[in-house]
C-alpha cells in the first residue's frame, strides 16, 4: 500500500512538474510550433533540384511572404491601401492561391499542395461554391469572386486528381463548375465576377480572363461548358489588334462591342495569347510582333498606346517577361523562352544582405510582389522541368 501511494505521489510531481514547465517557459513551446512550421516550408524546396534563381525566390516566398499553410501575401512590406479594390500586404488573393499551386503540381510536391488547396478551401471558398477574390488582412473574406482565379484553382483541382489518380478533388470540381455556369455567364458567355451580396454580375469580360484551357477541361464535367468554350474562343480571337500581339481589353455582353483601356497592358495581351496556346491555336504573327518588340529595344514595356502601337511607359517587370518567356515555351520556341525568362533575372535580389535576397522587386524600397514571384516560379518550373 505504501508503495502504491508513493507512486501515485510520483506521478502526481511529474504531472505538477510538466505543468510549471509550461507555464513558466511559454516562449520555449512557441518556438517549438514555429520551427514545425519552418520545417514544413522548408521541405518544399529542400530536395528540389531546380534553378538557383526559382530555388532562391521560392525560399523566399515560402518563407517571408507566406503565412500558414502557404497562404500567400500580396506585398512584402504590410501597409494599408486607400483603395478597397487594391491588395496590399498581408491580403491573400484566390489568384496568388493559384498561380502558387500550379507550381506545387508542376514540381510535383503533393503533400504541400493539399496543405494549400485546403488552406484555399478554408479561407475563400464560398458558400456557393465560388472563391472570393480576397482574404484581407484583418481576415475579412469579400463575397466576390474573379472568373479567372476561380477558373485557375480548379485547372489545379482537376490536374491534381489526374496527377495523382485522387477523386478527393473531385465535387469541388462539380460544385465550383455548376455555380460558374449559373453565376459567371449569361447567354452562354463568362463574365468577369459574381457579388454574392448583392446577387450582381458583370456585364462584360476581360479578354485575358477567358482561360480556354480550364473551360475546354470542364467539358467533361458539363457539356454547358462547350457552348461557352466557343463563344470565349470567338471572343478572344475577335480582340486581337490586326498586325500586332496586342490585344482589347474587354467585351461588353449588352453592347456586343470592345472596350479599350487608357493604354494596352502588355501582360494582358500576352496572357491572352497563352490561352489560346494552351489549345493548341498560336498567335503566330502576334509571338512575331512581340519578340520583334524585345529584340528592336532590348526590353518588353508594360504599355503600349492604342494608336501607334509604341510604348508610352519605361516599365519593365518580372512577370511581363516570366509570362513571355511562358508563351514562347508553349510554342516550343524553347530558346526564346529561356532568353526572355533570363531577363526577369536582372531585377532579383542578390545582396545575401539584404531582406529581400532572393526575391524580385526592388531593394531599395523592398517593393516586392508576390504576382512577380510567383509568374516567375511558375515559368520556370515549365521552362526547367
Amino acid at each position: 500500500m505504501i508503495k502504491f501511494r508513493k507512486k501515485i505521489i510520483i506521478v502526481f510531481s511529474l504531472i505538477l512538474l510538466s505543468l510549471l514547465l509550461i507555464y513558466l517557459t511559454p516562449i520555449d513551446f512557441k518556438k517549438l510550433f514555429l520551427s514545425n512550421i519552418t520545417r514544413e516550408k522548408n521541405i518544399i524546396y529542400d530536395e528540389l533540384t531546380i534553378p538557383k534563381p526559382e530555388k532562391e525566390a521560392l525560399k523566399f516566398l515560402a518563407k517571408k511572404m507566406s503565412g500558414p499553410d502557404f497562404s500567400i501575401y500580396t506585398n512584402y512590406i504590410n501597409k494599408e491601401s486607400d483603395n478597397s479594390i487594391i491588395a496590399t500586404g498581408k491580403d491573400v488573393l484566390s489568384e496568388s492561391q493559384g498561380l502558387f499551386l500550379l507550381y506545387l503540381l508542376n514540381r510535383n510536391k503533393k503533400e504541400a499542395f493539399d496543405t494549400c488547396f485546403n488552406w484555399t478551401l478554408d479561407n475563400l471558398y464560398l458558400d456557393n461554391g465560388l472563391f472570393s477574390w480576397i482574404k484581407r488582412k484583418d481576415e475579412k473574406k469579400e463575397k466576390i469572386n474573379a472568373l479567372i482565379d476561380d477558373l485557375r484553382i480548379i485547372r489545379t483541382a482537376i490536374l491534381a486528381s489526374e496527377k495523382w489518380n485522387e477523386d478527393s478533388y473531385l465535387k469541388y470540381i462539380k460544385n465550383t463548375s455548376k455555380s460558374l455556369l449559373l453565376n459567371n455567364t449569361k447567354d452562354f458567355t463568362p463574365i468577369d465576377f459574381y457579388d454574392l451580396n448583392t446577387g450582381s454580375k458583370s456585364d462584360y469580360i476581360t479578354i485575358s480572363y477567358l482561360d480556354l484551357y480550364t473551360m475546354k477541361k470542364l467539358i467533361s464535367v458539363d457539356s454547358e461548358w462547350k457552348e461557352i468554350y466557343s463563344s470565349s474562343y470567338n471572343i478572344l480571337k475577335g480582340g486581337k489588334i490586326k498586325n500586332t500581339g496586342l490585344y482589347k481589353y474587354q467585351y461588353n455582353l449588352n453592347d456586343k462591342e470592345y472596350t479599350l483601356g487608357d493604354n494596352i497592358n502588355l501582360i494582358q495581351s500576352v496572357y491572352a495569347m497563352i490561352h489560346l496556346a494552351e489549345v493548341g491555336h498560336y498567335d503566330k504573327d502576334g509571338m512575331n510582333w512581340l519578340w520583334e518588340a524585345y529584340t528592336k529595344n532590348g526590353k518588353l514595356y508594360a504599355h503600349y498606346c492604342y494608336e501607334s502601337f509604341k510604348p508610352v511607359s519605361k516599365i519593365e517587370s518580372t512577370a511581363l517577361y516570366s509570362l513571355a518567356a511562358r508563351l514562347f515555351y508553349l510554342a516550343g520556341e524553347n530558346q526564346k523562352a529561356k532568353t526572355l525568362l533570363e531577363e526577369s533575372e536582372k531585377f532579383q535580389i542578390i545582396n545575401q544582405a539584404s531582406k529581400g535576397f532572393g526575391s524580385f522587386g526592388s531593394e531599395n524600397n523592398l517593393q516586392i510582389y508576390s504576382f512577380d514571384n510567383l509568374q516567375y516560379i511558375l515559368s520556370s518550373s515549365m521552362i526547367y522541368k
